[in-house]
């Protein structure tokens, strides 16, 4: 008697004589259906993850610091738009003007709890986040110190006028807007320490004194004196060391203007006299032959007494610094200090190497070191493509 077996899902079969195996077509059908749901199934738990992780991934993250060291955060993010939140670490404790957008410039509804804001993003698919941070940024004296710990890659702008004089992080990129620092800067603890030069006024002054000081330089290299524009000249470096910039400014143009006239009575003045120069050159010439002349047969009879070269009144050797300070008894503390330095590094020094002494922009240095150039204590030295400050040998002592 054959035996009746009964599968799962009521699937049976009766095992026949000849050893042949009979399934019911439901059975197979049923199979076929679950193993790709089965697959899918698996293949969905396994890519669950990576498409988490794609949502939330950041964009944009971007710091620009004010002049009064407050740091405005801007950051955008990719969100998931089937859940209803996002959660947004912010950056310092002290959070002002927050503002959450969707991709469109929709406002967004948000919660900020200690450091981290909860936005409702409503099907968003992005989300952007504005906020002012008044942590960032500390100050010790002069310097101001950012410092700031990303997990993302950020640009940084700095405040205008601003001198960057330490950062503990090598930057991506580093470029120059306007008077504005924009640096790239990689994730991870940064910190960058900067100090504010000259205002923008400042600037705009100090830029015509140098130009007024280089026309002035040009026409004395060919042999024409501008006393009345170098007088102006003076005139504009005392009012900008006084922070009257829009006087020196003025005062500035003002001796291009006398430098640029000068010239040209000077060159006038050399055209009205070649005429008379040419009608009396001949008789000059030849009163100078015999003058000459009568020179050397004198010159020939007459004994040679050698004597010792005397030094001009009122020049004086420099021997040290305290001889300068002496002579130069109005000098101010800073421009002491300059030469003290100069003294340390045996008389000379590179301008560069003055200005990373004592932290100060170019232009700031340049206008101390041809203060004391006009005071007769230094002189300025073209070598290798840069200014050599040297002290001078002699000096004219106060009158």
């Amino acid at each position: 008697m054959q035996q009746q077996v009964c599968l799962p899902k009521s699937t049976c079969y009766i095992p026949p004589e000849k050893g042949i195996l009979f399934v019911r077509i439901s059975y197979i059908l049923t199979t076929l259906v679950q193993v790709p749901i089965i697959a899918i199934g698996l293949i969905l738990i396994a890519i669950t993850p990576f498409t988490q992780q794609s949502f939330g991934s950041t964009k944009t993250l971007d710091f620009t610091i004010y002049v009064d060291g407050t740091a405005h955060v801007f950051y955008e993010s990719e969100v998931d738009p089937f859940e209803p939140d996002f959660s947004v670490e912010l950056f310092g404790n002290t959070i002002d003007n927050f503002i959450a957008q969707d991709e469109n410039g929709l406002l967004l509804s948000s919660q900020i709890i200690d450091s981290t804001a909860i936005i409702q993003t409503l099907g968003a698919s992005a989300v952007k986040v504005d906020y002012d941070s008044h942590d960032l940024v500390t100050k010790d004296g002069k310097i101001w110190s950012f410092h700031v710990d990303s997990p993302y890659d950020y640009s940084l702008l700095m405040p205008e006028n601003s001198v960057i004089i330490g950062m503990s992080t090598y930057p991506s990129s580093l470029q120059v807007i306007g008077e504005q620092s924009l640096i790239s800067l990689p994730s991870g603890t940064s910190d960058i320490s900067y100090f504010f030069g000259i205002s923008g006024s400042a600037q705009t002054a100090t830029l015509a004194i140098e130009q007024a000081q280089t026309l002035i330089d040009e026409i004395n290299n060919l042999g024409i004196d501008t006393p009345l524009a170098e007088s102006r000249l003076v005139q504009a470096i005392s009012a900008i060391d006084e922070g009257k910039y829009s006087d020196a400014d003025a005062l500035a143009n003002e001796a291009r203007m006398l430098a640029t006239q000068e010239q040209q009575m000077s060159i006038s003045n050399r055209d009205s006299s070649d005429i008379s120069f040419i009608l009396i050159g001949g008789g000059v010439a030849a009163a100078i032959g015999v003058t000459a002349l009568m020179y050397k047969r004198i010159r020939r009879s007459t004994l040679k007494v050698a004597t010792a070269p005397q030094p001009e009144a009122g020049i004086h050797e420099i021997l040290n610094k305290e001889m300068i300070f002496k002579l130069k008894p109005n000098l101010r503390q800073d421009d002491k200090e300059m030469i003290e330095f100069l003294f340390e590094k045996g008389g000379q020094a590179y301008e560069s190497e003055i200005r990373k002494k004592f932290i100060q922009p170019r232009t700031t240095m340049w206008r101390a070191v041809k203060r004391l150039e006009r005071e007769g204590i230094i002189e300025i030295e073209k070598k290798d493509q840069q200014n050599l400050v040297k002290i001078k040998k002699r000096l004219e002592g106060e009158r």
